[in-house]
């Protein structure tokens, strides 16, 4: 922490100290990064048991943390919407997200729920440290059929982003009519177009996509926003 004051770096080892008086009562595990660089400061203790290491390790692990122990594919959908978050600076703002840890390259995902705020900023209101929750979500407790279904979702939109992206606006807009179980000719009447043409258009949406039933056109219809 070379660029701030000796006594501002008192006040940072003074307020994580109280912080960690209290993290074990905390049923998940909290994470402080310092600002802007997103370094880590501090790791609650079930955070530490659960990863088998010590705040020692981190520090040498240095800047490949997240990748060592976060599906890093997660992190382009949560950290745009946590770092426009700090930049917004606003006092009572969080950003929450789900996102994938692991212990190590060999064990598997397992899910959490986190949400991330500025935990701390320093005499010129700037953000200085950010804090981070994260709740296990624990398959064998059964989760909820709504949040077994968020989850899928989240998956599902990561992974067909970049085939929904490159559909054209007229393409997007017939795909929300089709999901609406408009036909050929009322999508033609819609849009002033040929029947022919929506032919056209519904035969390229299902190659791009590479779908075969309505129930997948209606999946990626519902999963971004179409309907």
């Amino acid at each position: 922490m070379d660029h701030v004051s000796n006594e501002l770096r008192a006040r940072i080892e003074e307020k994580i100290a109280q912080l960690d008086l209290v993290a074990n009562e905390i049923p998940g595990v909290i994470i402080i990064h310092r600002l802007p660089e997103f370094i880590v400061e501090y790791i609650s203790p079930r955070g530490l048991k659960y990863f088998g290491i010590t705040m020692e390790d981190i520090k040498q692990i240095g800047g490949d943390y997240h990748a060592s122990f976060f599906n890093e594919e997660d992190a382009t959908d949560y950290l745009p919407k946590v770092i426009a978050m700090i930049e917004r600076n606003e006092p009572d703002e969080h950003a929450s997200y789900f996102q994938q840890v692991r212990k190590s390259a060999s064990d598997p995902w397992n899910w959490y729920f986190s949400t991330s705020k500025i935990f701390m900023r320093d005499d010129m209101f700037r953000p200085l440290l950010a804090m981070t929750i994260a709740l296990p979500l624990d398959a064998k407790q059964h989760l909820s059929t709504k949040l077994e279904r968020l989850l899928e979702e989240h998956i599902f939109l990561r992974k067909n982003r970049d085939l929904f992206l490159s559909l054209t606006n007229r393409e997007q807009e017939i795909l929300k009519l089709l999901a609406k179980s408009c036909s050929a000719a009322e999508i033609a009447e819609k849009l002033i177009i040929s029947i022919h043409t929506v032919e056209t258009h519904r035969k390229n949406l299902r190659k791009k996509l590479g779908i075969t039933t309505p129930y997948e056109l209606n999946r990626f219809a519902s999963a971004f926003d179409l309907i």
